[in-house]
């Protein structure tokens, strides 16, 4: 954990204490996250995918969709797809008349494990008030 107070204390800008604690804050909560993860055997990526699966309007979406809607636009998509398609957490199946366009839905263990992962990251991170909450989303929502 990082000593924010630190930060807090450090000859910096207001603005660079204000981006250095988001940064530090950021990095402790992916940090909470993965541990509650390990032992399910899936990635924060993993279940950003297994999200946007979960609550999309469409039964199904193509890899070239899925790639724009994740906040990492990493590389390596289509090698943690086919991990999750071995898992059995979603599918491939490519489109008959252009082989090009892969889809991409969910398996009934995706749902299951989307919903376990989501209990266990859900409500644990933050101990401000519903005020404070709002205050935080309206100036994140600045940056």
């Amino acid at each position: 954990m990082a000593n924010k107070q630190k930060v807090y204390d450090a000859n910096f800008s207001l603005r660079d204490k204000a981006a250095v604690l988001v940064g530090c804050t950021a990095q402790e909560i992916a940090n909470f996250v993965e541990r509650q993860l390990k032992d399910l055997d899936v990635s924060r990526e993993q279940l950003g995918v297994l999200h946007y699966l979960d609550t999309a309007t469409t039964d199904k979406m193509t890899v070239n969709d899925l790639r724009k809607t994740l906040i990492d636009d990493s590389p390596n998509v289509s090698r943690m797809l086919n991990k999750m398609v071995d898992k059995g957490l979603v599918r491939k199946e490519r489109q008959a008349d252009d082989q090009r366009v892969v889809y991409i839905s969910l398996t009934e263990k995706g749902r299951q494990l989307h919903g376990q992962a989501d209990q266990r990251i859900t409500g644990h991170n933050l101990r401000l008030s519903e005020k404070d909450c709002k205050t935080l989303i309206e100036l994140l929502m600045k940056m």
